[in-house]
């Protein structure tokens, strides 16, 4: 089977949105639209086409305001890119990038250690890197990394990362007794990382 093979059309006054199928492992029939707005329509490999289709007419709704959504997402992302290209030169990108990792390491390493010392935890170093698929991390050696983009973040939001990453010093897990120190250092923490979820990606594109 093609990795992008069209399921069908969904017919919308707009025009035809094609509908992509993709076997996964998983057990259950599920839709997703991903950032891009592209429509996919996820079923166990042994699953059923008629039976992924009857479930894409019965979300049909969902599919079209979910859509909505990220196109509107994909346009507010398309235009920080183009602002950012006209406003920086190769340069000054640099120059800014330097100035916000040197504001980021004075402002997490003061943070970081205010809540190590609440939890009565040692962190090794820090580390303000550009990772790829995180905004924080904690290794085994107590290192504790933070990407530099998050100074573009609300503080409480940017608190939350150091908080997550600081209770790893204690639960090196996401158990309930780690979000129960969460909770401890940041009550209604819920809120900024539910922020970060939808709108994390953004600050890539600063």
């Amino acid at each position: 089977m093609a990795k992008d093979e069209i399921l069908f059309y969904l017919d919308t006054k707009e025009g035809k949105i094609p509908c992509y199928l993709k076997r996964t492992r998983r057990k259950t029939y599920g839709v997703v639209v991903d950032k891009d707005a592209r429509v996919e329509l996820r079923m166990p490999l042994r699953g059923s086409r008629k039976k992924a289709l009857e479930m894409a007419e019965e979300w049909r709704e969902w599919i079209l305001e979910k859509r909505k959504i990220q196109l509107v997402h994909l346009c507010e992302r398309q235009k920080l890119i183009e602002e950012g290209e006209k406003r920086f030169s190769p340069q000054s990108r640099e120059q800014i990038e330097k100035k916000y990792r040197k504001a980021a390491r004075e402002y997490i390493t003061a943070r970081v250690a205010y809540y190590t010392n609440i939890l009565g935890v040692h962190c090794n170093s820090i580390r303000i890197a550009e990772q790829k698929t995180r905004w924080g991390s904690c290794s085994g050696n107590g290192t504790l990394s933070f990407h530099w983009k998050l100074m573009f973040a609300p503080r409480q939001v940017l608190d939350y990362v150091i908080v997550h990453e600081v209770c790893h010093l204690k639960e090196m897990n996401h158990s309930k007794r780690f979000w129960a120190w969460v909770s401890f250092l940041m009550p209604g923490y819920e809120e900024n990382r539910k922020w970060l979820k939808d709108h994390g990606e953004q600050l890539q594109y600063y």
